[in-house]
This record gives C-alpha cells, sequence and structure tokens, in this order.
C-alpha cells in the first residue's frame, strides 16, 4: 500500500519554517494515526518544504506537507523506491515524484576479501602479481590496488552457483544415455569438480554467516 499526496500535516516540528511555532499535539495525533495504519515514511530527495504561503514580504511559512508513505509489503516489493520533491512552479504545493526502480547508481559496496577466493588456481599469480606491480607505493595505495585488482579478477569468473547448474545439466545429458555409452570417466571428473565447487560455495556461506 502507497499512501501520496498532500495529508496536510507534518510529522517532526522541524519540517515547518517560519513565525508561528508547530503544533506539536497534531504532530503527535498524526505520527499516532500514520503507525496504526503500518506506515512509513519513504524519505525524500530533493527540497525539504513541499508548501509556502507565498507571503514573502511578512510572515513567509514554509511546511512538508506533501509525502510518500508506504507500508511494509511495498517497501519490500519495490526497495528501491525513491521520492522526489520537485520544484514548485505554478502552486503553492511542490509536486512530488515516487519512481519505484530509481535508475541512481547503487553505492559502491565496500572490498571483502572472501576465503575461498585462495583455493582458486590464478589467485596467487594474480595477487603477487597486483602487489609487485605498487612496490615503490605507501601501503594504503598497495593494499587499494590489490583489491581493485582482485575485484576485475573475480569478476571474470562465473558464479559458483551458475558452474554447479552448468555441471549438473552436463550429468544430466551424460546420464540421459543408455547404460553402455555413458561416458563414466568424465562423469567421475565433472562429479569430483562438483564436489570441489560446493566446498568453495559451503565456504562461501560459512564465511557469510560469521559476518552476521
Amino acid at each position: 500500500m502507497l499512501c501520496m499526496g498532500d495529508l496536510n500535516n507534518i510529522m517532526h516540528p522541524n519540517e515547518k519554517w517560519g513565525p508561528s511555532p508547530p503544533c506539536l499535539s497534531r504532530i503527535e495525533n498524526f505520527c499516532s494515526l500514520v503507525k496504526q495504519c503500518g506506515l512509513i515514511d519513504l524519505g525524500y530527495s530533493g527540497p525539504a518544504y513541499t508548501w509556502t504561503n507565498k507571503h514573502f514580504t511578512t510572515n513567509t511559512t514554509f511546511e512538508r506537507l506533501d509525502r510518500c508513505l508506504a507500508n511494509a509489503n511495498w517497501c519490500q516489493i519495490y526497495p528501491h523506491s525513491v521520492v522526489y520533491h520537485l520544484p514548485m512552479l505554478y502552486n503553492d504545493h511542490a509536486p512530488i515524484l515516487t519512481i519505484m526502480e530509481s535508475s541512481n547508481p547503487k553505492p559502491k559496496r565496500r572490498f571483502r576479501f572472501e576465503n575461498w577466493w585462495l583455493t582458486e588456481e590464478d589467485f596467487h599469480e594474480t595477487a603477487a602479481q597486483a602487489w609487485s606491480q605498487t612496490a615503490t607505493k605507501p601501503f594504503h595505495l598497495r593494499t587499494r590496488n590489490l583489491a581493485t585488482s582482485l575485484k576485475t579478477w573475480i569478476k571474470k569468473k562465473k558464479p559458483l552457483n551458475q558452474q554447479l547448474a552448468e555441471i549438473e545439466q552436463e550429468l544430466s545429458q551424460i546420464q540421459q544415455n543408455p547404460p553402455h555409452l555413458i561416458d563414466h570417466t568424465k562423469e567421475e571428473s565433472l562429479t569430483q569438480l562438483h564436489s570441489s565447487i560446493l566446498e568453495k560455495l559451503t565456504d562461501y556461506y560459512r564465511q557469510l554467516s560469521k559476518k552476521h
């Protein structure tokens, strides 16, 4: 559920700017109603206030009367929703816009070393080469360069789950052959490879569970 528009109330004293103080009891009642409805404020990007009395030469008042509220189910289905306060042009209210799938770039994820990388055949060579390239630079620059190199290196590899799925599909095709035509050598090789990748995936989730 999404509730969006001019709700004619503020939810915090700092959502009003002007000569008269905000009515705290009205704020409290409005916040209580929003809570009872199971709604939360989705926030905004843009100017802080969405309404003004336009008395610019006397008692100018600005308030955030327009907002976008949603319940938990909405936030779960549309986790990237973004609310924009657009410019106030021809009215005393600013139009607000909600985009359910924001095109804004996601913040960069912090670098995290994953233990299973150590079992990859080309890991040590890649890491040693990146480290040696910055032999004359300060330590913090060397580690940053190493992290960048490892992120580029791991992006070129197929995700572990995808590797498992491809092996399982190949095994399924082999085992669909008549028994006398099954290539047991290849079957055994694929099974061992599957087991090796499964160990890496187990190590990944073990490390992840420690983080959280």
